[in-house]
């Protein structure tokens, strides 16, 4: 029994670092070094001035710990279009993952606008929150950051405890519950929008497909596009699945039919009721972090991920996949020097996805 309990223990300690690797990190930097963007707190009824970022506080959001945290907020000079990005960082579901481990990104400190601050630096400087038309085609948008903090995939509504284990006080996973809030207030600041570019790296990818009908209802008449990145829906086991929804009290999509006992359907489900959508997944063939948190070896995933594109990812000609070689995590941080396996460069896969152009496969059909 004391020999299993090591084991799990040093398994979830090399799951926990994995997961953590979901908070971005500009190329060629350590996580010891911190650049970061310049971050002003906004204060109610101030108009924004373009292309300065802001830290919105939005009341009733909360991390993990019960401690506030706001969105970050970047307006265009007279965009319709709205860019959000789900940020990414693990995880955590039990009091192993959320006590003692802290398997999951930020959710023991108080979030602030130096946090924010820190986290957008590596995707400005990436091209995905650029400013500059040549790197960025969405350049001109208005841009909220969507920080990470519960641990639930920005999915969850609920308040819990996990007893033992380090644990103190209640655990909010209310991520959902926090895109909600952070809506209320793009709506209020941006109440023109025609179209919502959803984007989001490792858990935060997952959030894409979790959230996108709630900014749907939420955008009415707005069209809404998904872009995960190193965030396949692979298959979890039925009792981590289980404990996902069920300590989260997880809200999945009303379009996925049969995504309660498979979750691969989820991206392919939404395709099919959401013709007129497009979504996209960019993905390592080897990811290293994501291999870890599906439990498989990183050839065993190679073989699961090719397995899932071939069977959801052909079906619907609104979605699309970029596969580059190798055991790297979160694509977008090299969107301007990926090439994937079929020698197409992730930068024009990402302006295909925002401009819609279609392959010459889709065109001849």
């Amino acid at each position: 029994m004391k020999m299993m309990k090591t084991m799990k223990i040093a398994l979830a300690l090399l799951l926990g670092g994995a997961l953590l690797a979901g908070c971005v990190i500009a190329p060629g930097l350590s996580r010891g070094e911190n650049p970061q963007v310049e971050v002003e707190v906004w204060r109610e009824g101030r108009p924004l001035q373009p292309e300065r970022w802001y830290y919105v506080e939005a009341q009733g959001a909360r991390c993990a710990n019960g401690s506030p945290v706001g969105v970050g907020v970047n307006a265009g000079r007279s965009s319709r279009d709205l860019l959000v990005y789900f940020n990414g960082g693990g995880a955590c579901w039990d009091a192993m993952s959320c006590g003692i481990l802290e398997t999951a990104a930020n959710t023991e400190i108080r979030y602030s606008s130096d946090q924010l601050a820190k986290e957008v630096h590596p995707l400005a400087e990436a091209g995905v929150l650029s400013r500059k038309d040549a790197i960025n085609p969405l350049a001109a948008a208005n841009f909220m950051f969507v920080p990470y903090c519960t641990g639930d995939l920005h999915a969850g509504y609920t308040q819990t405890t996990y007893p033992g284990l380090g644990l103190e006080g209640p655990v909010y996973h209310q991520g959902r519950r926090n895109v909600e809030l952070f809506i209320e207030r793009a709506r209020e600041l941006f109440p023109e929008v025609e179209r919502v570019w959803l984007l989001g790296v490792s858990a935060g990818g997952y959030a894409v497909s979790l959230n996108f009908e709630l900014f749907n209802a939420s955008f009415e008449g707005a069209e809404v596009h998904a872009y995960a990145d190193a965030s396949p829906w692979l298959t979890l086991e039925d009792e981590r699945w289980e404990e996902w929804r069920t300590n989260w009290a997880m809200t999945l999509p009303e379009a996925c039919e049969g995504c309660l006992e498979n979750s691969e359907l989820i991206p392919s489900r939404l395709a099919q009721r959401y013709p007129e959508s497009r979504f996209a997944l960019s993905v390592f063939s080897h990811d290293a972090v994501i291999s870890t948190y599906f439990g498989a070896a990183p050839s065993r995933f190679a073989e699961l991920l090719e397995e899932h594109l071939s069977s959801y990812y052909q079906e619907h000609p609104n979605m699309r996949v970029f596969v580059a070689e190798g055991g790297d995590h979160e694509t977008l941080l090299q969107l301007r020097t990926l090439t994937g396996r079929d020698e197409r460069r992730l930068e024009s896969f990402y302006r295909a996805w925002v401009t819609g152009e279609v392959s010459d496969a889709q065109a001849a059909e």
